[in-house]
């Protein structure tokens, strides 16, 4: 054989060589880019698996050729870390009992171009949390083209999840010409409560109105409160538009926050106030942000008000406008609505309280009977969350009408004794009209802490006068101070009356049953000496703890 010829063989051995390698690589590499969301609130049942509020966001597909090559028609298999809870438009490869999903945001393909023109409506497979992709197969022709797609409208049931989340992609056989070199992709960023905050307070720029006092008399010394609740993070609450991959409109729901008042009483209602900006609508922080009590939908405006009652005690926020980048937090003002009928269910000490929630409440997915076991639910709309209430917190204080006092120095020590005096002034020449108190008689308790002669505290005892307990003069026979009457009595015969003998050094606790009781005390030996002694009245300790350290000093 002449150079020339083994030349010649030469190259041909080599282009068969190279033929045959080329034919057993893949002609088509399969690579996924998402933007994940970058955050999801750890109770939604729909959370979104791509950047929320962005049109058309989702998994991006892309087929990049490699060489010309006959395709075989393939599956790629996307399997997502928990149950799929949105579907595909029903369609020839979907189960026949799947329907369109509110808003319009189904799971569907985007953007098909080149090799993947043709890749229609994906298939979702609920035993194994996956949506199913054909790519396209060209038997009788070499494929020159590449391509790519977007795979979008996807979410999934978060509720129990924590961390990341992760999507893994396969093919269902590699002899095919397609190759996957992305087997695993992040869809979500990161899990965590909607609501990280839930408390009585106000937002940086506000001053708090703690809670609000109703008297057990049907007074309210206190009618106003405040109550916020700050995001579990930046974007955590969206609008109904920001909660949808889908162009063509918004999702059924906004994030929503469902306040429960428990345990209000009949004849009392709440006046409920989203704290806003005058004259805007719009909540100070941030400014873009508008929440509303309207649960309509499509919503078109902001109502910032409503009311709750005992047999009507909940209230939904909506949100019309929200950040996503911003960590918010929704102030709630409230109000006590006064005068209080006269037979309001307030005569007994008791409290109202909030449960914070975000709603609607739903499960995801469908298993009311076989035939749609496990399949997505989008009679609920978009999204829904699984119940997760916060709270309760204390908004309104119901206590005893009740004058709190305290004689920090008294003494029975012959021949030295301690008088007491304390007037019902509930009658007053003001009136109603002036801001005069309203008439109410009472009884009294009294709680004596005596000081041992050998230093120390002695045993603490008290007496309530009754109608058979009615030592000094001013009490009525039922042992009440009546409206505009003064009680008047020593210490020792109230040491008698509470079966005490003996000296005593100490002080004593004076809680009058009505409003706008005063007293005064004298120390005397009924001779040449007296010595009158302060009769403080206290703040009301049930709604402000004696620990803060603020007690009144006149009386």
């Amino acid at each position: 054989m002449t150079f020339r010829s083994r030349l010649m063989f030469g190259l041909l051995t080599v282009l068969v060589v190279l033929a045959v390698a080329q034919s057993s690589f893949a002609q088509i590499n399969i690579q996924l880019f998402n933007a994940p969301s970058s955050g999801e609130i750890q109770t939604n049942r729909n959370a979104q698996t791509a950047d929320p509020g962005v049109s058309g966001a989702g998994i991006l597909v892309s087929g990049a050729l490699i060489a010309n090559s006959a395709l075989t028609t393939t599956t790629l298999r996307i399997a997502y870390p928990s149950p799929i809870t949105s579907a595909p438009n029903a369609g020839p490869s979907s189960p026949s009992n799947l329907g369109i999903p509110s808003g319009g945001d189904a799971i569907r393909i985007e953007g098909a171009s080149g090799l993947f023109a043709s890749v229609a409506t994906p298939v979702l497979n609920t035993t194994f949390s996956r949506v199913e992709i054909t790519l396209p197969g060209f038997d009788t022709a070499a494929n020159s083209l590449s391509g790519s797609f977007t795979l979008v409208g996807v979410r999934i049931d978060a509720n129990g999840k924590t961390g990341a989340q992760t999507a893994t992609a396969s093919l269902n056989s590699s002899a095919n010409n397609y190759v996957l070199t992305t087997p695993s992709i992040t869809v979500i960023n990161a899990l965590s409560p909607g609501i990280a905050n839930f408390a009585i307070g106000a937002r940086s720029s506000n001053s708090t109105l703690g809670a609000a006092t109703i008297f057990t008399n049907r007074t309210v010394p206190d009618p106003t409160g405040s109550l916020i609740m700050a995001e579990g993070f930046a974007g955590a609450f969206r609008t109904s538009a920001q909660l949808s991959n889908f162009g063509g409109g918004p999702v059924k729901n906004s994030t929503q926050i469902r306040l429960t008042f428990n345990a209000i009483p009949a004849g009392v209602t709440l006046s409920l106030d989203i704290k806003t900006r005058s004259g805007t609508g719009e909540l100070l922080v941030p400014s873009s942000m508008v929440a509303s009590f309207s649960a309509s939908w499509p919503a078109t405006s902001a109502t910032t008000t409503t009311t709750v009652t005992a047999s009507a005690n909940t209230a939904t926020i909506s949100f019309l406008q929200a950040s996503l980048a911003t960590t918010d937090t929704v102030e709630v003002d409230y109000t006590v609505l006064t005068p209080l009928s006269t037979t309001a269910a307030v005569t007994t000490a008791s409290t109202i309280t909030c449960t914070a929630t975000l709603v609607p409440i739903g499960d995801g997915v469908d298993n009311s009977d076989s035939t749609r076991l496990g399949l997505p639910r989008e009679d609920q709309g978009y999204p829904t969350f699984a119940e997760a209430d916060l709270g309760p917190i204390t908004v309104v204080n119901i206590i005893p009408a009740s004058t709190t006092m305290l004689l920090p120095y008294a003494l029975v020590l012959p021949p030295y004794d301690t008088g007491l005096a304390v007037a019902n002034t509930t009658a007053d020449p003001f009136g109603s009209s002036g801001g005069g108190a309203t008439s109410q008689s009472g009884n009294v308790v009294l709680t004596f802490y005596p000081t041992l002669s050998a230093g120390g505290a002695g045993t603490s005892f008290s007496l309530t006068t009754s109608s058979t307990v009615r030592p000094g003069a001013g009490l009525s026979s039922d042992g009440t101070i009546a409206s505009g009457a003064t009680w008047t009595v020593l210490l020792s015969q109230l040491l008698t009356a509470a079966g005490q003998t003996g000296n005593f050094v100490g002080y004593v606790f004076i809680q009058a049953n009505f409003l706008n009781a005063h007293g005064t005390a004298t120390i005397s030996d009924f001779r040449t000496y007296s010595l009158a002694a302060n009769v403080l009245v206290l703040p009301p300790p049930a709604t402000i703890s004696r620990t803060v350290g603020t007690e009144s000093l006149g009386n």
